[in-house]
C-alpha cells in the first residue's frame, strides 16, 4: 500500500514537473508580454505629453521671435530713413562748406559771423561794448573794421577778420605731395600779405577813435588755417607784428575779449563801491538831521516832562497827601478806599544819559 503511494507521488511528480515545464514559458511570456505593453504604453504617453508641451514651449518662442523680428525690423526701417534723411543733410551742409571755402565773399561772411557770436560768447553788448561795421572817412581813405572794441579805460581795439581759406581748402584736398606742399606755402605767404595790407590801413593813425591801440588783430576763424600757416613759416607772427598786426586764431582772440570784459566787470565794481559810499554819505548825512531834528528833541521834551511829573509829585506829597492821611486817620475811608502814593520817575531818557556819559 506504501509502496503505491509512493509510486503514485513520483508518478504525479513526475507530470507535474514535465506540464509546469511545457506551459511555464508560455505563461512567462504572457505575463512579460503584459508586463511590456503596459510600461510601453505608460513610457508613449509620457513621451506625447512631453512631446506637446516642447511643442507648445517652441510655438511660443517663435512667436516671440517673430514679435522681435517685426519690431527691429520697423525700428531698422526708421533709423534707416532718419539715416538717410541726415546724410542728405550732411550733404547738403557739405555741399554749402565746399561752396563757402570757394568763394572768398562767403569765407569772409562766416569769419564775421564767428567773430560776433565769440563777441556775444564773452558778454559784450553791441553798441555799449563793441560795434560793427563802422565806416569812417578819414585822411587814409575809408576804413572799415569789422569791429572795435571798447577797453574799460576809454581804448579801442580794432578787429579785423580774414578768412584766407581757398590755397588751403585746395592743399587739403590734394593727393599729391609736391602739390600739396606747395599750395601750403602760398597759403602761409597769402597769410602774411592779408596782414602787411591791413598793417598799410593804419588804424591807430586814421582812425577817429584817438585811443585805439597801434596795433590791429587780425582773426583767423580756423585754428588749422592759422597753425598750417605757421608750420610754414615759423617766425609768420613776428613779421606781421613788425606791421603792427596781431594774427590770432579763436582761442587767444577769446582769451583777449575775456581778459577785456573783466575789466569792464572791474570798472562796473568799483563804480558800484563808489556809488556805494556815495550812498552811505547821504544815509548818514539824513540819519544826522533825524537825530537833531526828532530824536533829540523828543528827549528834552521828555525830560521835561518827567521833571513837571516829579515836581507834582512833590507837591502832592508835601501839600494834597498830609491832609488826605489825617482825613483816613478819621475813619472817613476804609482800607479799599485809601490814596496810594505816588512814586516819583527816576529814569531819564536814554539820550541824555548817553551825553552825561560823554561828558562824564
Amino acid at each position: 500500500m506504501n509502496t503505491e503511494l509512493i509510486l503514485s507521488f513520483l508518478v504525479g511528480s513526475i507530470f507535474g514537473c514535465i506540464l509546469a515545464a511545457t506551459l511555464m514559458p508560455k505563461f512567462l511570456q504572457s505575463i512579460f508580454r503584459d508586463t511590456a505593453r503596459n510600461e510601453l504604453s505608460e513610457i508613449d504617453t509620457e513621451i506625447s505629453q512631453e512631446t506637446i508641451d516642447r511643442q507648445m514651449e517652441l510655438g511660443k518662442m517663435m512667436q516671440d521671435l517673430n514679435a522681435q523680428v517685426a519690431q527691429a525690423t520697423a525700428t531698422w526701417n526708421v533709423s534707416s530713413d532718419k539715416l538717410a534723411h541726415e546724410l542728405k543733410g550732411l550733404s547738403e551742409s557739405h555741399s554749402k562748406w565746399a561752396h563757402a571755402l570757394s568763394n572768398t565773399s562767403e569765407q569772409g561772411a562766416l569769419a564775421e559771423e564767428s567773430l560776433k557770436v565769440m563777441l556775444e560768447t564773452a558778454g559784450f553788448v553791441k553798441g555799449v561794448n563793441f560795434e560793427e561795421q563802422v565806416s569812417q572817412k578819414s585822411e587814409g581813405g575809408n576804413l572799415r573794421p569789422d569791429v572795435f572794441v571798447y577797453t574799460a579805460d576809454g581804448g579801442t581795439i580794432i578787429i579785423d577778420s580774414k578768412a584766407p581759406m581757398k590755397l588751403y581748402s585746395e592743399a587739403v584736398e590734394s593727393n599729391d605731395k609736391s602739390i600739396k606742399k606747395k599750395k601750403l606755402k602760398e597759403h602761409a605767404k597769402s597769410v602774411l600779405s592779408y596782414a602787411k595790407d591791413l598793417g598799410k590801413k593804419d588804424y591807430s593813425k586814421n582812425s577817429l577813435h584817438k585811443n585805439s591801440t597801434d596795433f590791429v588783430i587780425m582773426y583767423l576763424p580756423n585754428v588749422a588755417v592759422y597753425m598750417s600757416a605757421v608750420e610754414q613759416i615759423p617766425d609768420l607772427v613776428e613779421q606781421a607784428a613788425k606791421h603792427r598786426v596781431m594774427i590770432c586764431p579763436p582761442s587767444l582772440v577769446y582769451a583777449a575779449l575775456k581778459t577785456i570784459m573783466l575789466t569792464w566787470q572791474q570798472q562796473e565794481v568799483y563804480k558800484n563801491a563808489e556809488k556805494i559810499s556815495d550812498q552811505a554819505m547821504v544815509i548818514h548825512e539824513r540819519l544826522k538831521k533825524f537825530y537833531n531834528g526828532y530824536f533829540e528833541q523828543i528827549g528834552v521834551h521828555l525830560q521835561r516832562s518827567v521833571k513837571s511829573y516829579n515836581m507834582a509829585v512833590r507837591t502832592w506829597d508835601k501839600r494834597v497827601l498830609p491832609s488826605i492821611r489825617k482825613i483816613e486817620s478819621m475813619g472817613v475811608s476804609n482800607d479799599s478806599r485809601k490814596v496810594e502814593d505816588v512814586e516819583i520817575i527816576d529814569i531819564k531818557p536814554m539820550l541824555d544819559e548817553k551825553k552825561d556819559a560823554e561828558n562824564g
